[in-house]
């Protein structure tokens, strides 16, 4: 029962997004639907209270708004439009629309899909690429990162739950990684090859806010500083260059109140199914049907990543059940990941659903095969 609460709220909340263009009012749906099946006025008051006293969300917050904040001064500044034509100058228009978001990918910030988001309108507007392609190359090359990168928090809960040395199992998941680009450049621009052309320096100067990004890596990795306290300080060496621009990006910035009111009822959510013990449930009757094990691991992640939309939680819950019944910890970390890529409620489909107004089937309709490949690549490699 309690996972076809979960598969009808998943309905909901796809159908209201499709009716109303609004991922606001389908998360709403989304909460009302579960809470009509698990009805708890204590969990619901809880579930509204917790986020308020939650560190996390703040965190989340203030890198959300800084993510704005910075990329309204790209806009503004025409920094954007410089770094969309050096990379056009440098690369094709497939390659960089494919290159920014990976690069962007190696930083484990919430929402860094919003980051390109505007760069990759930019240049895919000029070339009348339509907003779905846009979206799912910008989502896609965002996220396979995930699939092997050592900073993201799940992989190391991963390893730690499973006794795992986090480097070498990165390392191990490297090839899917590589399988990943590789089927998300076929899929979406077929067997023309990346060309990478020769230009003067002046025609690359516009890449030079590449260094803000690979600065907040450096202060993120080798120092281990947060995310958002990594991306103010480079954001505020930038506004140091580009201070006239502040105010009015500040000001633009503000006008995304309902993006933040989003984020909040995004917790309220998560809390919910975890107050009224879905998740939990959730495990028990998958456990209960007598699955084959691996069939297992492939399930119960993906139905938990998609209902979270965070990796880690996908984790959390599930890995201490499978671990203890002998899952493949590489088949688990890729179902997590899956289910989280397809989960409307995964913060970057949220932000840049909104932003490229995006049919969110028509996303998660080309990312689906785009995991089968991966996937037949991590069980082939892994549990074969």
């Amino acid at each position: 029962m309690s996972t076809l609460i979960i598969i009808i709220s998943l309905i909901a909340l796809i159908s209201v997004q499709r009716m109303t263009k609004s991922i606001l009012f389908a998360i709403i749906g989304s909460i009302t639907t579960i809470v009509i099946f698990r009805f708890d006025p204590m969990a619901i008051f809880e579930s509204f209270r917790e986020p308020v006293f939650d560190l996390s969300l703040y965190k989340l917050l203030g890198t959300v708004f800084l993510i704005y904040l910075f990329s309204n001064a790209l806009d503004l500044s025409g920094d954007a439009k410089k770094f969309a034509s050096s990379s056009k100058a440098l690369f094709d228009d497939r390659t960089s629309m494919a290159f920014m978001p990976m690069m962007i990918g190696f930083l484990p910030m919430p929402g860094g899909a919003m980051f390109t988001a505007p760069i990759v309108k930019m240049i895919g507007d000029e070339e009348n690429f339509t907003n779905d392609y846009m979206m799912i190359v910008n989502y896609w090359f965002r996220h396979v990162v995930e699939f092997f990168w050592p900073v993201y928090p799940a992989i190391f809960l991963l390893t730690t739950m499973a006794g795992l040395e986090m480097g070498e199992f990165s390392i191990s998941l490297l090839p899917v990684f590589l399988i990943g680009t590789l089927a998300g450049w076929l899929f979406l621009n077929g067997f023309r090859l990346p060309k990478i052309k020769k230009v003067s320096r002046e025609q690359i100067k516009g890449l030079w806010i590449l260094g803000f990004i690979i600065c907040t890596g450096i202060l993120i990795l080798a120092f281990k500083v947060e995310g958002y306290l990594a991306l103010g300080i480079n954001i505020a060496v930038y506004f140091i260059f580009r201070r006239r621009y502040f105010f009015e990006s500040l000001k633009r910035t503000f006008k995304k109140w309902d993006v933040f009111l989003l984020l909040f009822l995004f917790f309220v959510y998560k809390n919910y199914l975890i107050t009224v013990n879905l998740t939990t449930d959730i495990a028990t009757e998958l456990n209960n049907i007598g699955l084959n094990l691996n069939l297992l691991t492939l399930i119960f992640p993906i139905l938990i990543g998609m209902s979270t939309g965070i990796t880690q939680s996908a984790i959390g819950i599930t890995a201490p059940l499978l671990l203890s019944i002998g899952a493949n910890p590489a088949l688990l970390y890729f179902a997590s990941v899956a289910g989280v890529l397809l989960s409307p409620v995964h913060l970057c489909v949220v932000l840049t659903g909104n932003y490229f107004k995006s049919d969110l089937m028509k996303v998660f309709g080309k990312t689906l095969p785009l995991l089968a490949i991966t996937g037949a690549g991590v069980y082939l490699l892994f549990v074969l």
